[in-house]
């Protein structure tokens, strides 16, 4: 995912329920998990209000 991709869905997911990220592929989900679905990564961290990963 380029990061024009991954700034698109931090923009564009400000009515979204999804409040965590996967810091490998950018996947977001609602609940937190201990890995991704999508790529197998195991950092998820929450995105803050203001769209920002924190660690």
């Amino acid at each position: 995912m380029s990061l024009a991709e991954k700034l698109a869905r931090v923009v564009c997911q400000t009515d979204s329920d999804e409040s965590y990220e996967c810091k490998n592929c950018g996947a977001t989900f609602s609940l937190d998990r201990q890995t991704c679905p999508d790529c197998d990564g195991c950092v998820i961290d929450r995105i803050d209000w203001d769209g920002v990963v924190t660690d």
